[in-house]
């Protein structure tokens, strides 16, 4: 059940009200450095950092949880965005893979700080799930315009597949390295991905 807070919430989200995008990102960013530096993440701390008021933090977010979650929201949304460019441009299938996982690699490296918090933090699920349903999302998109023909089901269940997969991959490198640099993951993930993506053909 939504309450009216969480559709106010959800409303200035989606409203192009520079106002509220400017406060929205001031928080995300004061929440982004006081993880990188190590520091309390407070409801409190955020809002010192940010320069606003409590009330003005909870009529946008309702927790620190939901400020990692807008933050992963919106490189999901940029991600998208150049991908859908790219195929746009027309460029090579493989081109596009490649640059789509490199920029999807950088980007988690990027908003590290929100993804190892996640990782510890009582809303780890709650950023995991919403970080694979818009890669998700994303990746209908993809598939859609690279097999129109495919079947919905087919579609579905392949975004579904290569997004847990690419998430749980990611996040335990952010976590646990072991040795895997950035090129790596972005080889290892290439090397994984389904033929189809880049033949444009489903057996």
């Amino acid at each position: 059940m939504t309450t009216d807070q969480e559709g106010r919430r959800r409303q200035l989200a989606a409203a192009s009200d520079p106002r509220a995008t400017r406060t929205r990102q001031r928080i995300i960013a004061a929440c982004r450095e006081l993880l990188e530096a190590e520091r309390s993440v407070t409801v409190a701390a955020v809002c010192t950092r940010a320069g606003v008021g409590r009330s003005t933090f909870y009529t946008h977010f309702a927790t620190v949880g939901d400020v990692a979650v807008a933050a992963v929201d919106h490189l999901i949304d940029r991600l998208v965005a150049d991908d859908i460019a790219r195929r746009a441009a027309g460029l090579e299938r493989s081109v596009i893979v490649r640059t789509g996982l490199t920029d999807l690699c950088r980007a988690v490296v990027q908003e590290r700080a929100f993804f190892l918090y996640a990782l510890s933090a009582p809303a780890t699920e709650h950023v995991r799930e919403r970080f694979v349903a818009d890669l998700a999302a994303g990746l209908r998109t993809t598939v859609r315009s690279e097999i129109p023909d495919v079947a919905e089901a087919f579609e579905r269940t392949a975004a579904d597949f290569l997004a847990n997969g690419a998430v749980g991959a990611l996040l335990d490198w952010l976590a646990e390295p072991a040795g895997r640099t950035e090129s790596d993951m972005i080889d290892f993930l290439s090397e994984l991905l389904p033929r189809w993506l880049i033949t444009g053909r489903v057996n």
